[in-house]
Order: structure tokens, then C-alpha cells, then sequence
């Protein structure tokens, strides 16, 4: 999945903007920002965590595991 999509797809869950928002970045940050990356695996560690929160979210797990 390209990275547009994968944030295409959790960009408006709760869990993405709060866990974004208790690792001191605000989503219009993050939308200004996030294309400047390549890849997932390039992304600053606290839009990962964000966009992970929000595919648990998704998923209905509520869990977070790390990539």
C-alpha cells in the first residue's frame, strides 16, 4: 500500500490526532510535513506510531504494535 493511502485511510481517526497530539505534533504539522517522505519506514518515528494508532482503531483491535 503506498504511503498516500495508508494516510488517506487513518488520517480522520481519534486515535491518529490524539496519539499525535501527546507526541507534541499537531495534524496540520503532520499534513505539511509528511510529504516530504518516501516511505513509511522513512516517516519520523511519532507520525509511525500516529498512523499505527490509527489502523488498530480501524481494525477494532485497539492495539499498537510497533513496525
Amino acid at each position: 500500500m503506498k504511503l498516500h493511502d495508508r494516510i488517506n485511510r487513518v488520517i480522520n481517526t481519534e486515535a491518529f490526532e490524539k496519539t499525535l497530539l501527546e507526541k507534541g505534533k499537531y495534524l496540520f504539522e503532520f499534513q505539511c510535513d509528511w510529504p516530504n517522505y518516501a516511505t513509511f519506514e522513512e516517516l519520523p518515528e511519532e507520525y509511525r506510531i500516529a498512523i499505527l494508532a490509527g489502523e488498530a482503531e480501524l481494525s477494532g483491535s485497539g492495539t499498537l504494535t510497533l513496525a
